[in-house]
């Protein structure tokens, strides 16, 4: 709506996770080096966490983008919530597994004999999988012992896997209580929100990669954005995506405090509504 007003050729603030709008922040850059580093190295677990919004599945986004080849090896897991069975049967089909012979179809024995076939068949052809298991601290520890099989199978195959379980802090316990599953994470990593400098190169960032050629923000603007979203990058895209709305309803030439503010009442009224 705002975008011709602004001059800029594309929308800079949306929640999307567009590898383009990517800011190497000390803490994001970290820990998507470890992640680089749990791949090539084929580590067969990494664990991502930090609080919501901080930009920990959009990091995955970014790295998938970085694996070359025609085919990327990303598989994601978007429902934790299945049944420790059925999310063996999810990830078995989602590798390609087939139904294998003189066994009931969907059946417990029937899943790990046709997954135990295409981890073979992977391995045999030199290809590799990475799934990534989002809102992983909402796994029951029945789902951590499902996994800790996939892993043993995939490592008797050739460790053809690699699994990144993002989610909140609360993660690393969890994990932890499975013994079995947590001396397989190679890697630990923590996302933490953008400092205060960060922030103003943030927000400059995506506006460059969106077309705009100059600030429409005061220097009391980034620190209000700051101070207003604690640097948790949604929070952010939100107040901004707001402020120059508001701008541009006002006819506004720049932005300061106050129309941030302003932004950040509407979310919180939005929010109680």
């Amino acid at each position: 709506m705002y975008e011709r007003y602004w001059q800029l050729d594309r929308p800079a603030f949306e929640s999307d996770f567009d590898p383009e709008f990517y800011f190497p922040a000390r803490s994001h850059q970290g820990a998507l080096l470890k992640l680089r580093f749990a791949l090539e190295h084929r580590k067969g677990i990494a664990l991502l966490v930090g609080d919501h919004g901080v930009g920990k599945s959009y990091l995955t986004h970014v790295l998938e983008q970085e694996i070359d080849g025609p085919q990327r090896p990303f598989l994601r897991l978007l429902f934790p919530q299945l049944s420790p069975t059925d999310m063996l049967s999810y990830l078995a089909i989602r590798l390609g597994a087939s139904p294998g012979p003189g066994v009931q179809r969907g059946s417990p024995d029937q899943t790990l004999c046709s997954l135990e076939n295409r981890l073979a068949w992977m391995a045999s052809e030199g290809q590799r999988r990475v799934v990534v298991l989002d809102d992983a601290h909402l796994l029951q520890p029945q789902h951590f012992e499902t996994l800790q099989l996939l892993m043993s199978l995939q490592q008797h195959a050739g460790n053809v896997i690699s699994l990144i379980l993002v989610g909140r802090p609360e993660l690393l316990t969890r994990v932890e209580r499975v013994p079995g599953l947590d001396q397989r994470v190679a890697v630990r990593m923590g996302v933490d929100p953008l400092t205060p400098e960060e922030t103003g190169l943030y927000i400059g960032h995506r506006l460059q990669v969106s077309g705009s050629t100059r600030t429409m923000f005061s220097d009391d603007a980034f620190q209000a954005f700051w101070e207003l979203s604690q640097g948790v990058p949604r929070r952010m895209n939100q107040l901004c995506d707001l402020s120059l709305l508001v701008g541009y309803a006002d006819g506004l030439t720049e932005l300061s405090s106050i129309e941030v503010e302003a932004a950040a009442e509407e979310v919180v009224s939005v929010s109680l509504d």
